[in-house]
């Protein structure tokens, strides 16, 4: 996955090509997804967003902060304490005990507090229906929206979220504590 600086390049590539496919009001293809969702956030990288950012993270903050107009900078920014990768090995690893439990064929998925989505990227082939997301940062549900245009991807707190009682089979998720 690389070091801080290269996810920062990540995370710059991602908006960069989301502002274009907002433009030009399309989907992405194969391989510009490949480049969404190497989209991993801002934790761990809050220098970006220092009001005085260290020598080596001046560059990648000016370029954020030319990027983003100001809502989105400001919800990017508060995201920082929690926005953390979950490993693809780690969801994996959570996808099969799930499925020792039974959760497989037509099961209708939640993934709360999505960032952009990785949960439902690495889903299993046997497990079909609906899913569903929710994240508070727009960059991310904007991005998660372009990976998943056949989800509901819902930009807004999950403490907002309405959502019907008794509907998802599973929820999964690896939601922050901050």
């Amino acid at each position: 996955m690389g070091g801080a600086h290269e996810k920062a390049k990540d995370n710059i590539a991602a908006i960069r090509l989301l502002k274009t496919l907002e433009a030009e009001n399309r989907e992405a293809d194969a391989g510009e997804k490949a480049v969404l969702a190497r989209y991993v956030g801002w934790g761990g990288m809050p220098n970006v967003f220092s009001h005085y950012p260290p020598q080596e993270w001046r560059a990648t903050a000016d370029t954020v902060r030319t990027l983003l107009d100001d809502e989105e900078y400001a919800s990017v920014r508060a995201s920082t304490p929690n926005a953390h990768f979950t490993s693809p090995m780690v969801i994996s690893a959570i996808w099969k005990a799930l499925d020792r439990m039974g959760v497989r064929g037509e099961s209708e998925v939640l993934e709360p507090a999505m960032g952009v989505g990785h949960f439902l990227g690495l889903q299993p082939e046997g497990i079909t229906g609906h899913r569903t997301g929710v994240e508070l940062d727009s960059v991310s549900a904007r991005i998660a929206k372009k990976l998943y245009p056949d989800s509901s991807i819902l930009h807004r707190g999950f403490e907002e979220t309405k959502l019907p009682d008794n509907y998802f089979d599973v929820v999964v998720g690896n939601v922050p504590f901050g």
